[in-house]
């Protein structure tokens, strides 16, 4: 009784699936079409047969950028300085009497041109800290690798003067490098050691108050305080 009364049923039911059978392979079509083309023209610009859409370079502006790594990169390429470009105070953050004094005869004997040692009033834990501005990158990782460990930081001075800091572990352990360490190697490229940036992507600290000496500078500029600088002399 029931077919007899809606003998279309069936037919029309059909008919339906057929349509959306027909529009699903429609739109199936068009997306392989769509697909096809962008892979095709993805190769194109992969291999250099056809120019990408955007063409200008992306630039990050200095001081726009954020990010957790505070490691400054050597110079690209480049192999250590000669000891005597690299001039450097040496301070003592630890409880032993004359260290300073005796890591700086050492790297003195190297041809290294230090120009004092002192005691470094504010507590360093680690090994060797080196401080620098972004005019000194390459006389920082110079020194570097006359150390087992080193901290490489970037402060706002504007020469190449350095500051290096003895902290407990180096006071415990001291961790210069034997003279003719492979390390030492003058021909060997400098690298860093983790994960860095150009100085200019860096945001440096507050360099001391008072700095190094520069004896290869014509005119020293004058640094600007930071009211929190090192102590007095080491005794």
């Amino acid at each position: 009784m029931t077919d007899a009364q809606h003998p279309d049923a069936t037919p029309r039911g059909s008919v339906t699936r057929r349509r959306r059978r027909e529009r699903q392979l429609l739109v199936f079509g068009i997306a392989i079409i769509v697909l096809t083309a962008l892979t095709i023209a993805a190769l194109a610009i992969f291999r250099g047969d056809a120019q990408g859409p955007f063409n200008a370079a992306i630039h990050t502006p200095a001081g726009a950028f954020e990010a957790d790594t505070t490691l400054v990169c050597p110079p690209a390429g480049a192999t250590p300085l000669p000891a005597e470009e690299v001039v450097l105070r040496v301070s003592n953050a630890t409880d032993v009497a004359g260290l300073a004094g005796t890591t700086a005869t050492a790297l003195e004997s190297r041809g290294f041109l230090v120009t004092g040692t002192q005691n470094w009033n504010r507590e360093f834990t680690g090994g060797v800290e080196i401080l620098f501005g972004s005019a000194g990158v390459h006389q920082a990782y110079t020194l570097s690798v006359q150390f087992d460990d080193v901290e490489l930081t970037l402060d706002n001075r504007d020469d190449i003067t350095l500051d290096l800091i003895l902290g407990d572990e180096y006071g415990e352990d001291p961790g210069l490098r034997e003279a003719l360490s492979p390390e030492l190697d003058p021909d060997l490229q400098l690298s860093a050691q983790a994960e860095c940036l150009p100085a200019d992507l860096i945001q440096p600290q507050l360099a001391p108050g008072v700095l190094p000496e520069n004896p290869l500078a014509t005119a020293s500029p004058s640094p600007e305080p930071s009211g929190d600088g090192e102590g007095g002399d080491e005794e």
